[in-house]
């Protein structure tokens, strides 16, 4: 994955990233789909991960970042500078710049034998501010006009091209009257030599006519390219035209060298990003320089080009670019500019202007107040104070958002379904929800992150630190839709699940053990779902939402990511044991695992289920383990 969010952003772009994201909600969150998941998570149509890292070399994914504490950064010669530059930026900054972030350090980085470690000595430093990649007014006109011309540049070529190959056929004819009538001729017939004479003339005639409409044609295909050019710089334009959030890191070696990676930290669909959304070798080799250093300005430039044109701001000629490479960009501009339309479109009719605003801007009434004084405060006291613990170490909850906000948030919620637009479904367990990054809430969702970020890192190190990408949608139970949701695990670091109401009955949470783990299918604990209070735990919690009984239940799941944390060998290589004897009910899976049938029946219309699990995997199976069906003999 998202790890889109890549890190997953967990916004796939492509028909089999929202296959992926299908299954993102379930077991397949585990080893397997992780498996599957890096492989298949970026392809579209014939285009595939492959492909893009064949012709545009890969570069290694980016570390996520936290915000400096309390002024301890050492302040070395290239940190002073960086500051300088960042500052430069915010007074002056380039039209397509926005929510330009302050410089950060990370608190947690992966090193090459995949342990999580805190950095040591000076940076690595990270900085992020949105790059959109629309054109400028000028620009735009200019392309407009090519797009209007190009369809009668094209007649004009098609023209010259038959006037062309009119005029070498009167050549050809030309050429065979004279070979024809030098046979013919003899020495003796002085009108025979008029006659070949005059063939002669037309044949000349004929050349010079034809080498006239050669550069005729040769010039009307060359005004077709630059106009079709033109023109694809306006849909390539409209399509990336939009703010990308990105992420720069630098070390020590700048600004000599370029930065160690440049990479998004949003949702976005392109071609020639690698699986973490970071920028392939040809962007970091084209970096420019002023005075022989590199510069924060003349990065995200790069970033704006790259969005407008890659191919041109890298100096690589169209032509020489495989003919899969325009297919490629074709298909993942349409992706982008299909969720940018409903973004657009949606963002002309909210009901509630200030959940859009940009910057986005969370207000203190919408928060309970002891967790606004926890944010405030930001100390470990503060925020175990606001907690209640329900598993040891594994499941927490507190009170987070007031009752008007939650009522806000769900008038916005329906308004979105009224207005009939497309929406994205979060995955193939929940078929009402939404996401929330696909209306246009992303920007408030990256905020809400960040507030949680301290939370994170004091419940659950390692997983719950340094996010850099995060899946976010609403889930809706109510009578004649989804009454509940199977057993699974998030394809997530680290859950929140909020709720936001309605009024309901049931639809209690049950929480089983951790993936791999010897309890993995045993009941742990029964959560009850509160207005305005948040759950979270690990993703690989094994959980599931029992039936809704009467009423109408909406809950925010935000799933966050690390790409530090999933580029460690404990993400990699988690631990699977054995598990400790058959599970309990209320724990096993439909979907994923190999024995459900032996504990409930399959629900109605789940029956083709039976024979596809694969939990638990047969190495770590318990003992007299039997599957519910002979097609389900093995696992893994």
């Amino acid at each position: 994955a998202a790890p889109q969010m890549r890190s997953q952003s967990m916004e796939q772009s492509s028909a089999a990233n929202a296959a992926a994201a299908e299954d993102a909600g379930s077991e397949g969150g585990g080893m397997l789909f992780r498996w599957v998941r890096s492989i298949f998570s970026r392809m579209y149509g014939v285009v595939s991960v492959a492909l893009r890292r064949a012709f545009f070399w890969a570069m290694p994914a980016s570390l996520p970042v936290v915000d400096v504490e309390g002024g301890e950064q050492a302040r070395c010669l290239v940190y002073e500078a960086l500051l300088s530059e960042v500052e430069e930026l915010r007074r002056q900054p380039p039209p397509y710049v926005s929510r330009i972030g302050a410089l950060k350090v990370p608190t947690l980085l992966c090193n090459d034998d995949g342990e999580l470690e805190k950095p040591k000595g000076d940076g690595p430093w990270d900085f992020t501010a949105s790059v959109c990649g629309g054109l400028s007014e000028e620009e735009r006109e200019v392309c407009e006009k090519a797009a209007e011309e190009l369809p009668d540049f094209q007649l004009k070529a098609r023209q010259a091209t038959q006037a062309l190959a009119n005029g070498e056929r009167r050549l050809r004819d030309a050429k065979e009257a004279m070979e024809k009538m030098e046979k013919e001729a003899s020495e003796e017939e002085e009108e025979a030599a008029d006659a070949l004479e005059a063939v002669a003339a037309a044949v000349k005639a004929a050349q010079e006519e034809v080498g006239g409409l050669r550069e005729k044609e040769s010039a009307a295909l060359e005004l077709v390219r630059a106009t079709e050019k033109s023109k694809s710089k306006l849909d390539i334009a409209e399509a990336y035209d939009f703010p990308f959030q990105v992420c720069i890191r630098v070390d020590t070696s700048w600004p000599e060298q370029p930065p160690t990676t440049v990479r998004f930290q949003c949702v976005i669909h392109h071609a020639l990003t690698d699986d973490e959304d970071c920028m392939p070798a040809p962007f970091y080799k084209e970096l420019p320089k002023t005075d022989g250093r590199h510069t924060l300005r003349g990065v995200l430039e790069a970033v704006h080009n790259f969005l407008v044109d890659p191919l041109g701001a890298w100096s690589v000629a169209g032509v020489s670019a495989p003919k899969r490479y325009f297919e490629s960009m074709r298909s993942y501009q349409k992706q982008n500019s299909e969720r940018l339309s409903t973004i657009r479109k949606y963002g002309t009719r909210v009901r509630h202007p200030e959940l859009f605003e940009t910057p986005p801007r969370w207000r203190q009434e919408w928060f309970v107040p002891e967790f606004w004084n926890a944010v405030q405060q930001d100390t470990p006291e503060v925020w175990r104070a606001l907690l209640t613990e329900h598993l040891t170490g594994e499941v927490f909850s507190f009170p987070i958002f007031t009752e008007e906000f939650c009522k806000i948030f769900v008038e916005e919620i329906f308004h979105f379904y009224e207005s009939g637009l497309p929406a994205r479904r979060p995955n193939s367990m929940n078929n009402y929800g939404i996401i929330l990054n696909e209306i246009g809430l992303e920007p408030m969702i990256d905020e809400l992150q960040r507030m949680l970020q301290p939370l994170g890192e004091l419940l659950f190190p390692g997983p719950g630190c340094v996010w850099d990408g995060h899946h976010c949608f609403i889930v809706r139970y109510r009578e004649g839709e989804d009454l509940g949701l199977d057993m699974h695990t998030d394809d997530a670091d680290v859950t929140f699940n909020i709720c936001l109401g309605l009024d309901f009955d049931g639809a209690g949470l049950q929480f089983c053990g951790l993936m791999g783990a010897a309890n993995h299918r045993k009941k742990t604990h029964t959560y009850k779902h509160v207005k305005g209070t948040c759950v979270c735990h690990l993703g690989r919690k094994r959980h599931g939402a029992d039936d809704i009984s009467s009423g109408e239940r909406l809950n925010m799941i935000l799933w966050n990511h690390s790409s530090t944390y999933r580029s460690s060998n404990k993400y990699r290589e988690p631990p699977y044991v054995k598990e400790e004897g058959p599970p309990d009910a209320v724990c096993v899976s439909y979907t994923h695992d190999r024995d459900y049938g032996l504990f409930k029946e399959y629900p109605t219309g789940k029956e083709n289920l039976k024979g596809r699990g694969w939990c638990p995997p047969s190495e770590f199976q318990y003992e007299d383990f039997k599957p519910d069906c002979a097609k389900a003999s093995r696992g893994g």
